[in-house]
């Protein structure tokens, strides 16, 4: 007699329901770590502009006129 070697719908679904699990831990840990690499490269881009404005106002004696 030949046995089937296919998966039962019990074993199928525990598979999915522990991707499901695993998926749900995870992608809130990416979101976070990805909103707090936005956050840095913020940081990172403002500094960057308070340094181009303090070299401004050390080679003119005075801060850039506001246009905005």
């Amino acid at each position: 007699m030949r046995r089937n070697s296919a998966f039962t719908l019990v074993e199928i679904m525990i598979v999915v329901s522990i991707i499901a699990l695993l998926a749900a831990v995870a992608i809130p840990a990416f979101m976070r770590a990805r909103q707090r690499t936005q956050n840095v490269k913020f940081i990172n881009a403002l500094r960057i502009a308070s340094g181009a404005i303090e070299q401004y106002a050390i080679e003119h004696s005075s801060y850039p006129v506001d246009v905005g």
